[in-house]
């Protein structure tokens, strides 16, 4: 009996630490499981306190790139512009006062370029406020003269119709005699074939001053002796201006005054003589 007793008290000590070393370890899971959650816990809270912290100062640096006046334009650079003037050109492109960060070049090239004597712009920013505006105006060419209200016009190279800008020294002038003016307002192209048949003139007879066009008879000019000379356009125009030649010769010699002289059609010659 007592054997048995020993060995029922041996077995109780054996069940004894094995439930004591089960806890053990289950509390030790269940404090490693706690600090893992915990230290996961931390990790969030600090990964969304350095994106709050980094989204403030984030927001911190617009704030101050839109607020500083370094930043806003005060003034454009323009090169390139000789009549046209620093401030149309300014107030043209409407920047005064803008943040840098808000000035688009293309639509400041636009409103540049729908300035009259401007033909082409091209528009440049750099930080912190700069923008530079560099113009290609266009060239006034013939000053165009309405005989009906004297009313006068530039015309550029491309034949686009120009208010006056102050006086244009030795440009060809040519006066426009047709009974309706062919020139009303600023912003027209004239008609191509026109300023050609003006440039193929004024190639032969660079001297020439002035250059008569009516709507049907085209382009023309007065000799010296006034007679009023009618060439049409610029087709065969060397042989007009030698049948011309011969033909104001033989008038002289004969003491004829023609009241005009028409060249349109060569080698045909139709003019009038006074009597």
């Amino acid at each position: 009996m007592v054997r048995l007793r020993g060995k029922r008290r041996s077995q109780r000590r054996l069940g004894t630490i094995a439930y004591q070393s089960y806890t053990d370890v289950y509390h030790d899971s269940v404090q490693t499981m706690q600090l893992q959650r915990l230290s996961t816990f931390d990790g969030r809270r600090l990964s969304r306190l350095l994106a709050g912290v980094l989204l403030a100062l984030l927001a911190w640096s617009f704030y101050l790139l839109f607020s500083s006046s370094s930043f806003y334009v005060s003034q454009i650079e323009v090169n390139g512009n000789t009549l046209t003037s620093l401030n149309e050109i300014s107030l043209a492109a409407e920047l005064e006062g803008m943040s840098i960060f808000w000035v688009d070049p293309e639509i400041v090239k636009a409103r540049v370029e729908a300035l009259p004597y401007v033909k082409r712009a091209e528009v440049h920013v750099t930080l912190p406020a700069q923008v530079v505006v560099t113009v290609e105006e266009r060239i006034p060419q013939l000053v165009w003269r309405s005989s009906n209200d004297e009313k006068a016009w530039w015309i550029d190279t491309e034949g686009v119709v120009l208010e006056p800008r102050g006086i244009l020294e030795g440009a060809l002038v040519v006066t426009d005699e047709s009974a309706q003016p062919l020139i009303l307002e600023a912003g027209q192209r004239l008609d191509p074939s026109i300023l050609a048949s003006v440039r193929a003139l004024h190639a032969l007879l660079p001297d020439l001053h002035e250059v008569t066009y009516e709507a049907n008879r085209g382009i023309g000019f007065r000799t010296g002796e006034g007679w009023p000379i009618y060439l049409g356009d610029e087709h065969q125009m060397a042989l007009k201006l030698a049948i011309l030649k011969e033909l104001r010769r033989q008038m002289i010699e004969r003491r004829t005054t023609p009241r005009y002289i028409d060249l349109r059609f060569p080698p045909d010659a139709r003019f009038q003589v006074e009597h």
